[in-house]
């Protein structure tokens, strides 16, 4: 068979049928990952690991688990340290026992996704980090009341902070401010959300 434009697009399309998504994910990853772990001494890969609560201005109100692993990139002279992170995401449909929500309506269903970023982090002062990354978050199913009505989908990009309270710790304060772009069952909408947790230190 020869090769020709439609048969690339063809082919295209029967492999992201047949592939789940956390396979083409996960082979990113390794794809990445392996000449990192050729030269594991110039660039180190940590565990990394977020806890935090989400407010927005259309109502949501969530918490969020992360848990991934951080590349160490380079360091720049008299500054911070460079680190690529890629986190999967996990949303529970409740926190302390109240409904969470995205939007207006409730999550009927735990939230699944991902995040991609930079992170900067500098020792002095210690703690203290910023972070770019764009985010995915998606909910199988959506309430309104107590009535399923669909799935929902959160696009954020994410920008943070991160601060310490003392010079060594496992753990520091994390402040975020998003950018949300949620599709819900029944519409669209942009949303500012501010988020305040935990991360891990490096």
């Amino acid at each position: 068979m020869s090769i020709t434009p439609k048969n690339l697009v063809r082919s295209q399309a029967i492999f992201k049928a047949v592939t789940p998504f956390w396979m083409m994910w996960l082979m990113l990853l390794n794809f990445l990952t392996i000449p990192i772990l050729l030269k594991a001494e110039s660039f180190p890969i940590l565990p990394e690991f977020q806890v935090y609560h989400t407010l927005g201005t259309g109502g949501s109100n969530y918490s969020s688990g992360a848990l991934g692993v951080a590349v160490h990139l380079f360091d720049e002279e008299g500054g911070p340290g460079r680190y690529l992170h890629f986190l999967s995401i996990l949303v529970p449909p409740k926190t302390l026992g109240f409904d969470n929500r995205v939007g207006n309506q409730t999550t009927g269903t735990q939230g699944q996704g991902f995040e991609v970023g930079v992170h900067d982090q500098w020792l002095n002062p210690s703690g203290k980090g910023a972070t770019l990354s764009l985010r995915r978050i998606e909910w199988n199913e959506i309430k309104q009341g107590s009535q399923p009505i669909g799935k929902a989908k959160n696009d954020l990009l994410h920008m943070g902070w991160n601060w310490s309270m003392v010079r060594q710790g496992v753990v520091v304060w994390l402040f975020g401010i998003d950018i949300a772009s949620l599709e819900l069952p029944s519409k669209k909408l942009m949303e500012f959300q501010l988020a305040l947790g935990l991360r891990t230190a490096f």
